[in-house]
Formats: structure tokens, C-alpha cells, sequence
């Protein structure tokens, strides 16, 4: 056996070692996450020299539902945990090939969190290259999550994991012992590097969301604040024109009032403008 690096595009740091058959070629990558899941996986093929027998890691496949969430196009359309039998029959569908038989399934991985659930499968099935007949061991673990989110209530994820085994039909099964030596080695480093990038990157997102509400927030201040400022400046011109009411009220009560005694006591007043000058033959009479 020899080892193959996969290397992370971002990071540029080797991801994963896949252990392959000597003189075999292979080939990999990491994968990107989907609108579901974030989370990056690698993905590869590796095959004989004369291309007839191989092995090939899909790209994980998400889908969710719960809590009011709109999964992307990147997404299944599902909202239900589906079984990894279920699931291998969706793919026979989708890659239109024969089904063989079910056979004894892969030990699908522990899970030691909660709200974690995980489910294995595996079926022989049948196709042809070129007019070559095929088998294949389709292989696929399910892993689903259900927890409760702040503000969403229940919300669940899954997603599935698939290999596929190729050789010569009639050559498959021999070489499961070949297959399963192919396993993959993960870079711990590398895994500190990518955490600490996706952490800094959720902060990142959290502190502009935070700023973004800030500025919402003192938008909608400035909002009040003016609306503040127009209700007491209308409350103002409101409160000014009452006060000119009422002088101008008072001063006609008192006018009144002075021409009353005036005629009782027979005085004449001189008026220049609405300013009473004199009280004429009446000099005892205050004038104002």
C-alpha cells in the first residue's frame, strides 16, 4: 500500500491520506459543505492501472427540515430521516443500474452525542462499461441530528456518506478485503487550522450581524428622536397659539369690562390703536 494526499484547496494542507494498493492511481479533494451542513469532507477515486477496478468516495449528500428552515438548491428536498437501505435504493435509482442483492452491511459509526443517530447499508449491483459487465458493492451510512434551536424550536439534519467498490462482475466480492484496507488517515493539524478558520469565520459573521443590528438600532433612534422632535415642535406652535388665544381672550374680557364702567360713570376713553391713551373727562379713572 501506498499513501495519497488530499489536500484541502483553502488551507493548502493535506486533509486526509488515503491508503491505496500499490501501483494504483488516485485522485481527491475536499469537498465543500452545502446551505444544510457547513461542514467540509473529502471526496475521491482511486483505480487499478488498468482502470477496471476502483473505488469511489461521493460527495456527501445533506438535506433538513424543522424550525421555518428554506434549504438551498445544494440540498435533498426531504424532511424525514431517511435509512441507509432507503437511501442506497434512491441512488440505484438515480444511477440506473441493477440491484443484485443486499449484502452484510459496513459497522456504522458510533455515536457517542446526543441528538446523533447513524444507520449502514450495503447492496451488490450490476452494470455495464463499454459492453463490459461491472459489479459494485454500494455502500452508504446515514448520520442524522435533532436538536432545539433558540427561536426555531426542533430542528433536524442528515446527511449520507457513499463509497462505491467496481470490479469485473464476479470479482467484486474477493476483493473486499483489498477494499477495506483503502482506509483514510485524517491530519489532525489540519483539522486544529480548518476549526479555528470556521470559528473566526462564524465570528466574524456574528460581529457584522452585531454591527448590522447596531446601525438598525440606531437608525430606528434617529427615527424616534425626529419624531420626538416634530411632536414637540407641533406641540409648541399648538401651545404658542393657545397662549395668543387666551391674552387675546383676557385683554377683550377686560376691554369689555373697562367700556362697561366707562358707561356707567359716563367717562369717554381714548384709544390710540388697541392701547386705551386716556381716560378723557373721566381723571380719576386709571388708564392702561
Amino acid at each position: 500500500m501506498h499513501s495519497y494526499a488530499i489536500v484541502d484547496p483553502v488551507l493548502k494542507q493535506t486533509a486526509w491520506t488515503l491508503s491505496v494498493p500499490n501501483g494504483w492511481n488516485a485522485d481527491g479533494t475536499m469537498m465543500p459543505g452545502s446551505t444544510c451542513n457547513g461542514s467540509t469532507t473529502p471526496i475521491y477515486r482511486a483505480t487499478s492501472a488498468d482502470g477496471g477496478t476502483g473505488v469511489y468516495s461521493l460527495p456527501r449528500a445533506d438535506w433538513t427540515w424543522g424550525g421555518g428552515i428554506r434549504p438551498g438548491n445544494d440540498c435533498l428536498p426531504w424532511a424525514k430521516i431517511v435509512s441507509a437501505k432507503d437511501f442506497l435504493t434512491y441512488r440505484i435509482g438515480v444511477d440506473k443500474v441493477q440491484f443484485v442483492r443486499v449484502m452484510p452491511a459496513p459497522k456504522a459509526p458510533a455515536m457517542t452525542l446526543p441528538g446523533f443517530t447513524s444507520d449502514a447499508a450495503r447492496y451488490l449491483v450490476r452494470y455495464s462499461v463499454n459492453g463490459r459487465p461491472v459489479d459494485e458493492l454500494l455502500s452508504a451510512t446515514t448520520v442524522c441530528h435533532a436538536a432545539t434551536m433558540v427561536g426555531l424550536g426542533m430542528v433536524h439534519s442528515c446527511s449520507a456518506f457513499v463509497t462505491r467498490w467496481f470490479a469485473p462482475a464476479g470479482n467484486v466480492e474477493r476483493l473486499v478485503p483489498t477494499f477495506d484496507a483503502m482506509h483514510l488517515a485524517l491530519n489532525q493539524q489540519w483539522m486544529n487550522a480548518w476549526t479555528a478558520m470556521t470559528l473566526n469565520a462564524m465570528r466574524q459573521r456574528s460581529e457584522a450581524q452585531t454591527q448590522a443590528m447596531l446601525a438598525q438600532g440606531r437608525l430606528a433612534q434617529a427615527q424616534r428622536d425626529r419624531a420626538h422632535a416634530d411632536f414637540m415642535a407641533s406641540f409648541q406652535r399648538g401651545a404658542d397659539i393657545r397662549n395668543q388665544q387666551f391674552a387675546a381672550s383676557q385683554y377683550r374680557k377686560q376691554n369689555n369690562n373697562d367700556n362697561e364702567v366707562d358707561y356707567i360713570l359716563g367717562c369717554q376713553r381714548a384709544y390710540s390703536g388697541n392701547t386705551r391713551v386716556s381716560a378723557g373727562n373721566c381723571p380719576n379713572r386709571q388708564t392702561f
